[in-house]
């Protein structure tokens, strides 16, 4: 999948790649030595993955254009976004260059929906930006936010993840806390309603926008491309 050459994304052309983070299932056990952060994803408009015009670029293959590296939707690729995490803000995020920043961490967090992940223990959890796949090719858009975890923190609640992706772009966290437990509770994630919850609701970081340009393969004059698919956030 040559063409997902933005960082971790070069990982999808094999079946044997894993995320560093690990949604909770039902049978985990939780560390003293981890936190679970916990909250969902919501995305207007919805985040699509299928059904998306292709462009002609590629190769002609059974009747259809194929990309320049056919899309292949592996492990949990298919709703799903890759959510990237670094240590700071320090390495610039440059995806009309195709580069990103060198990830610490990833995972997978829904399209829409909740999440329960169990991460190491840290002062602060930094998320940098998603990736996503689709049938046209890739997706990526910078999403900074960070939230700060105590040490007697067991479950952190870092709220409901709110993307406006038009008009003007924009990421916001609200408090739905009793809807996780509800989701938690209806997953099986017993182990999660045993221990205390905290509500420490993700902040945006750094000073640029809250919510990053989404930026994607494309084509122009029948070839391919990397290429910002939304206006520029304000």
């Amino acid at each position: 999948m040559r063409r997902l050459a933005l960082g971790l994304l070069v990982m999808s052309t094999s079946a044997c790649f894993h995320p560093t983070w690990a949604p909770l299932r039902p049978d985990t056990g939780l560390s003293p030595d981890t936190i679970v952060l916990a909250g969902s994803l919501r995305a207007d408009p919805p985040i699509q993955q299928h059904g998306l015009p292709r462009g002609h670029c590629g190769v002609w293959y059974q009747g259809r254009w194929e990309p320049d590296g056919k899309i292949v939707f592996v492990q949990e690729t298919d709703g799903n976004l890759m959510a990237m995490f670094t240590s700071d803000l320090s390495e610039p995020w440059k995806p009309q260059e195709r580069k990103a920043v060198e990830p610490t961490a990833w995972t997978y967090l829904p399209v829409q929906g909740h999440f329960f992940i169990q991460v190491p223990r840290a002062s602060r959890v930094q998320l940098r930006g998603l990736y996503y796949l689709t049938n046209a090719g890739a997706r990526t858009f910078e999403l900074p936010a960070h939230v700060d975890v105590s040490p007697q923190d067991r479950v952190v609640y870092v709220g409901e993840i709110q993307l406006q992706r038009s008009g003007a772009r924009r990421a916001g966290f609200r408090d739905q806390v009793e809807g996780a437990r509800a989701a938690a509770r209806e997953r099986g994630l017993t182990q999660l309603l045993q221990e205390p919850w905290t509500v420490r609701l993700l902040q945006t970081s750094g000073s640029g926008p809250s919510l990053g340009e989404e930026w994607g393969d494309s084509c122009d004059d029948g070839k391919a491309g990397w290429v910002r698919l939304s206006p520029k956030a304000k």
